[in-house]
């Protein structure tokens, strides 16, 4: 059915996925003084009645088909937590059926798929979203408004992440590449892709890229190394490892004008610091924490008409950038990012 949403009832999201995150992500719609969640489709009938029952949805409002769910019921905004290579399909469900979408990262596996996405999003006036949280949080927006308001970019940058991916995931779909789309470079190192891509607000040109793979048939990264060139000769170096004891997460912003620092450990708010001309580091007093949940900046984009904060173009820049560092991982050679469409 349509969406018919109006600021003056409460928006109705129906979810696909509710695991760990669809769960998250409901609660979070529950919690917003004008959403709530109207129905959820989940393969598995167990998650699916756990998910109810916590969510309050009604047992005639839950779907093992999501298909079904669409058709069914009178929702305004799908809410998509499923594994990376259902994303297209179902972004494309939700559009068909004039909702607003929010969909957590990637945007989808291929980039042929996330052409049409953008495509598809331009022709529309439905609002859709990505799940970057790192576009909500207090350290990165900081650090892109210190280089927009120097009307200037970063000349050289370094970002890192290492986690214990690989044990993590061991056996679930995230280390299954047909439903993932590859290893640990789709799962959280999209997050770290898409931060650099964000703060530095340019277009990236040519990516080479190594990586070790956990599987015969390399198609499972666990560790990899990205040099990513800008249009504007920029230049990124981008470093993801699963194999690592604790998560660690370090991001370095360097220009004419110093430096802007981000880093912190495990799942605990990022640290932003800034690296004057003169080599002294300061930390300016900002407020970590107070960081907009997903749902809330999801309404309040299709209230006001505007932007959301992660949008289709920045999931079509990463996934454009990640492609292109899996196709010259296996190659050897370096890879232009194809952004035409």
């Amino acid at each position: 059915m349509e969406s018919t949403y109006s600021a003056d009832v409460p928006f109705r999201a129906g979810i696909i996925g509710t695991g760990f995150l669809g769960k998250a992500m409901g609660r979070e719609f529950l919690r917003h003084d004008r959403a709530t969640v109207s129905a959820i489709a989940e393969l598995n009938p167990d998650i699916l009645a756990e998910a109810g029952d916590e969510l309050d949805v009604s047992e005639g409002s839950q779907y093992e088909d999501y298909e079904l769910m669409l058709e069914d019921e009178d929702l305004d905004g799908l809410v998509i937590t499923t594994p990376h290579g259902l994303h297209h399909e179902q972004i494309v469900a939700g559009l068909e059926y004039d909702l607003h979408v929010l969909c957590e990262k990637p945007l989808c596996t291929s980039l042929d798929d996330a052409k049409d996405l953008a495509h598809r999003v331009e022709q529309s006036d439905r609002t859709v979203m990505l799940g970057y949280q790192r576009h909500l949080d207090t350290s990165f927006r900081t650090a892109r408004e210190y280089w927009n308001e120097r009307d200037t970019s970063p000349e050289f940058v370094t970002a890192e992440i290492t986690q214990d991916w690989i044990n993590a995931v061991g056996g679930s779909w995230k280390a299954n590449p047909e439903l993932s789309g590859g290893g640990q470079l789709y799962d959280s190192g999209s997050h770290v892709v898409d931060a650099v891509l964000w703060v530095m607000d340019e277009t990236p040109s040519s990516v080479t890229a190594q990586m070790t793979f956990h599987d015969d048939e390399e198609r499972v990264d666990i560790q990899a190394g990205l040099t990513v060139q800008f249009e504007n000769d920029s230049v990124a170096s981008i470093a993801v490892s699963g194999d690592a004891p604790r998560v660690s997460e370090t991001y370095r912003f360097w220009g004419d004008d110093g430096a802007t620092l981000i880093d912190g450990h495990e799942w605990n708010p990022r640290r932003f610091r800034t690296v004057d001309t003169d080599g002294d580091i300061h930390t300016p007093n900002i407020n970590l924490g107070s960081e907009l949940p997903k749902a809330d900046a999801f309404i309040e984009a299709i209230e006001t008409d505007s932007e959301p904060p992660a949008t289709v173009h920045d999931g079509l820049l990463s996934t454009a950038v990640t492609e292109a560092a899996y196709e010259s991982a296996w190659s050897g050679e370096l890879v232009d990012v194809d952004l035409d469409y």
